[in-house]
């Protein structure tokens, strides 16, 4: 059994509730006994209570204005800046590169090249003052012309918890749904089931590394994706917002090109063409790097895609943003779908419309027991807690880079039989988020070869793990859930994972990400930071 000593009263002093990536503090073994010496008549200090006020330490900068710009992705595959002005509880995001569409009912029309501006008010519900005080709750949104604006669900509203240097949290979501495309009576591709999104999963930096000589290495990767449009490998009705795990191993070069690892499964999925500096549309250098489609191809995907590129060129791409934090750098790399459609001519539309996030951490060992302390992050619940799945296909995997369909896989979903591998794939659709706080943002505290999520607001524990650091793959660590993890969905109290579900933990100085049921039709991830 985890244990944590004064467990409420180290999470209440560590916890930035529900803050990604912005601050924590050490959990700690037991203390040792304190030793008190003896005085005697006047080298006695003072009795009574301390009257000297604690401390507080500073979560986020005293103020902000617009010339401070977060850059980052989000679980929706948007290349996102914002800004905020605390003085007038405004900000602005400008979505760069985005397969979200302004409206349900249609593709072709996204939040790329949109920037929409409103108003925030700080939270008022977190333990401390100071918390509430880095927590923007965002109220509205619109472009400067009215002509698009987004809907805020008060009951779960997108909240963004700034800290030094970096922002966490959730970005305004969006409802997604397209018919799709008949191309002959009784035939239509590109069907998209209606999903509501109240917020996507974000993380920004005001910092970032353009130099990628300076992220070339070997790196784990872990996170998850979404196919909105599913594959045939769904057995659960309808097709659609189908999960894919990323859990791979693979070395960028100096030269912005992947090499695979062998034996890795989909190693490099989340690189097309060699990552280089990205170019803002009147020519000055960006500050994240870029990856296109391979000419005449869609872009990489994750698991077993099956997008649609027949005449006209995909412009997926992925972007990947390296956040500076602490010293250490942080890859996060988001795969922006894209989708369009040319009722005069088929055989032009195109459907490569995966999203997602993940994030890199270095491929080196990690000291065994060498896990302490508090971490905050977000997790993939918001988006993908519930899923559903009617067993495995009856179609095997198709081969590619990094997959071989005739080997047997065990750490990807799916089975082996009569010398080929079927995939096993869930769908993600309406209803399958949940609402519960403590699912969607975690308290993560490790304790060497333990971990627990803890619920923000109450401090009470929601899952318990423990730690491997045999590490067979330097720098993954093996996780194994001792207690199911519950949240509340639509149909009441479910279970996101389950006692004995694994998965693999990867570190990048104080931040840290995890995939479980990586081998399972519903894959989970979650990322979070430790700051001293």
């Amino acid at each position: 059994m985890l244990c944590i000593p004064n467990l409420r009263a180290a999470v209440l002093s560590c916890m930035v509730a529900v803050m990604p990536f912005v601050a924590g503090c050490g959990g700690g073994d037991d203390p040792g006994p304190i030793q008190v010496g003896q005085c005697t008549g006047g080298s006695c200090p003072p009795s009574g209570p301390s009257t000297t006020p604690p401390t507080v330490t500073k979560l986020c900068p005293d103020a902000l204005d617009y010339s401070t710009t977060y850059t980052g992705g989000s679980g929706s595959g948007e290349y996102v800046k914002v800004k905020f002005d605390t003085a007038k509880k405004t900000y602005q995001m400008q979505f760069i590169a985005s397969s979200v569409p302004t409206s349900a009912g249609q593709i072709n029309n996204t939040r790329a090249g949109l920037t929409i501006s409103g108003t925030f008010h700080n939270a008022t519900g977190l333990p401390t003052a100071e918390q509430n005080r880095c927590a923007f709750v965002l109220d509205n949104g619109a472009t400067s012309d009215g002509a698009y604006s987004v809907t805020i669900n008060r009951a779960d509203p997108p909240m963004l918890f700034v800290g030094m240097g970096v922002v966490g949290g959730g970005i305004p979501g969006a409802t997604i749904a397209f018919p799709g495309l008949e191309l002959f009576p009784g035939f239509t591709i590109g069907t998209v089931p209606s999903r509501s999104f109240d917020f996507y999963p974000f993380i920004g930096f005001t910092d970032t590394e353009t130099d990628f000589t300076k992220v070339a290495g070997v790196y784990n990767e872990v996170g998850v994706h979404l196919q909105p449009t599913g594959t045939s490998f769904q057995t659960a009705a309808p097709q659609g917002w189908q999960p894919d795990v990323v859990n791979w191993t693979q070395t960028l070069n100096a030269d912005g090109s992947c090499t695979i690892t062998p034996g890795s499964d989909y190693s490099c999925r989340t690189t097309g063409t060699p990552w280089t500096l990205r170019k803002n549309t009147d020519g000055t250098s960006d500050n994240v790097f870029v990856s296109r489609p391979p000419p005449s191809q869609p872009y990489p995907s994750a698991g077993q895609g099956q997008p649609l590129v027949i005449v006209t060129p995909s412009q997926a791409q992925g972007v990947m943003i390296v956040g500076k934090l602490n010293g250490q750098l942080v890859p996060v790399v988001i795969r922006v779908g894209y989708a369009n459609v040319d009722a005069g001519n088929p055989l032009a539309s195109v459907a490569d419309a995966e999203i997602g996030i993940s994030v890199l951490a270095p491929a080196a060992a990690v000291a065994a027991n060498s896990l302490q302390g508090g971490y905050i992050g977000a997790t993939s619940a918001v988006a993908c807690g519930v899923v559903s799945f009617g067993g495995s296909s009856n179609a095997p995997a198709s081969s590619g880079s990094a997959f071989d369909n005739t080997a047997p896989h065990p750490e990807l979903p799916g089975t082996y039989r009569g010398g080929f591998f079927y995939p096993s794939a869930g769908n993600c659709t309406d209803g399958s988020a949940v609402s519960t706080l403590a699912a969607n943002y975690t308290s993560t505290l490790f304790q060497g070869a333990t971990a627990a999520f803890l619920d923000p607001m109450t401090s009470a524990v929601s899952a318990q793990f423990s730690l491997d650091y045999t590490q067979t793959a330097p720098g993954k660590i093996k996780v194994t859930a001792t207690r199911d993890f519950n949240a509340q969905g639509s149909a009441g109290t479910v279970a996101v994972f389950k006692k004995g579900d694994y998965g693999w933990l990867i570190k990048v100085g104080n931040v840290y990400g995890m995939v479980v049921n990586n081998s399972q039709y519903n894959p989970f991830f979650t990322v979070g930071a430790f700051v001293q």
